[in-house]
């Protein structure tokens, strides 16, 4: 199922063909956010909610949570050494933020692999897009948005994919200026995600979404509760 164009946690960034031709990817802007957990969690099958969930894993921007890393981003030979070529790429790929490969980097554990979806698995709204990637395998998403200016599209384009929220809620958020602005949240526990919206962070043209698996949704928490135990 294709997209168009929380409680609530932490995140990441994208490269998108805009980004390719421009030879650099941003660097992602961090900004920690309080994961909750709400005791009711769906139940009901992947069908009634139009979920896209196979025995691999749980589908999100064309990326397989839980299944194995996607490959590496295609290449081409330029002065100075590789690029990476994202715009040639037939399925979602990683590469590194300087858009040059990097044999040191560490692609079976990271917190913030960039990741490069397939455009028509991109929702208008969505900016830089990295992964959790623990073992090899793809733990965790973390979608960086334009805030303000898709929000509720976005929660109308997670609502039709994922179903009714487990818990929703909708904010005023001051800008720098005095401008006030509706900052809606959501968060979905589903049997094999957990997925949080929201839909402003930070400053008014920032949002965020993450997506975890399980495990790696057991893991955050677990950090969560060290840091909050610790001075």
């Amino acid at each position: 199922m294709e997209w168009r164009k929380v409680a609530v946690l932490a995140v990441g960034g994208l490269i998108g063909s805009a980004y390719a031709q421009s030879g650099s990817i941003p660097e992602v802007k961090r900004q920690a956010i309080g994961l909750e957990s709400h005791n009711k969690v769906r139940t009901a099958d992947a069908s009634e909610a139009g979920v896209e969930a196979t025995a691999a894993g749980f589908e999100f921007m064309g990326i397989t949570l839980g299944g194995p890393l996607v490959r590496e981003c295609p290449q081409e030979r330029s002065y100075g050494g590789n690029l990476y070529d994202v715009a040639s790429r037939t399925s979602a790929c990683w590469a590194t933020f300087s858009m040059r490969p990097d044999p040191r980097l560490n692609v079976r554990n990271n917190r913030a692999l960039p990741i490069a979806p397939l455009d028509n698995k991109r929702p208008t709204g969505t900016q830089a897009v990295t992964a959790i990637v623990v073992n090899g395998r793809i733990e965790g998403l973390r979608v960086e948005t334009d805030g303000f200016r898709h929000a509720n599209e976005l929660l109308e384009q997670l609502q039709k994919k994922l179903g009714r929220p487990t818990w929703q809620e909708t904010g005023e958020v001051l800008s720098g200026v005095g401008a006030k602005f509706a900052s809606p949240r959501a968060v979905w526990e589903l049997p094999d995600a957990y997925v949080q919206f929201n839909g402003i962070i930070g400053t008014v043209d920032a949002g965020l979404i993450v997506v975890y698996t399980p495990a790696q949704k057991a893991r955050e928490m677990a950090r969560q509760a060290e840091n909050t135990s610790s001075f």
